[in-house]
């Protein structure tokens, strides 16, 4: 009697613990799921993501870059802090400098950018209806810079934008 008690036992623990093996097995397999669709969902945003720059200025006396960006791509693209800017140019002295610039929601001071509108067409100054502060596709962003020192005269610079998603846009800047 003594050693059937100690089976019955023995073949709960046994059984208990397979159970839990099974839905610790089938918990990792939801979670390895969850995790892949998503990846899949950032893979489709990424490939329907299109950045084009359409025109560049330097004003202030080399002291601000505007560029305008064009989303030609089907993805609306929001969350500009997490977007990076980097800026690569030669200084009136002559030194090449290149930097990652913080994005600000208001002006920028000494080394930020900011998005300083968002247009239907920004040439001709037609501001956005429909989902104010979302690049929407086909609408056109104004990036405006700030770098210092300033930019020198007759360089030939670049300036680079990459989204959230990885995609990103270059654009070469003269002064």
């Amino acid at each position: 009697m003594e050693s059937l008690i100690t089976v019955i036992l023995v073949v709960t623990l046994i059984l208990f613990a397979g159970l839990n093996i099974f839905q610790e097995t089938l918990d990792a397999q939801d979670a390895l799921t969850a995790t892949w669709q998503e990846m899949e969902e950032i893979s489709g945003d990424r490939a329907r993501t299109v950045l084009t720059p359409i025109s560049s200025t330097i004003k202030s006396n080399g002291a601000i870059i505007e560029v305008i960006l064009k989303n030609d791509g089907s993805t609306k693209l929001t969350d500009f802090d997490r977007w990076d800017l980097f800026v690569q140019y030669y200084t009136d002295s002559a030194s090449y400098e290149i930097d990652w610039y913080p994005y600000v929601t208001t002006y920028p001071a000494s080394n930020q950018w900011t998005n300083a509108g968002i247009y239907v067409d920004a040439s001709s100054a037609e501001s956005e209806v429909y989902e104010p502060g979302i690049l929407n596709p086909g609408e056109e962003m104004i990036v405006q810079v700030q770098v210092m020192p300033t930019i020198g005269m007759t360089t030939t610079n670049m300036l680079t934008v990459a989204t959230e998603y990885g995609i990103q846009a270059s654009t070469i800047i003269t002064r």
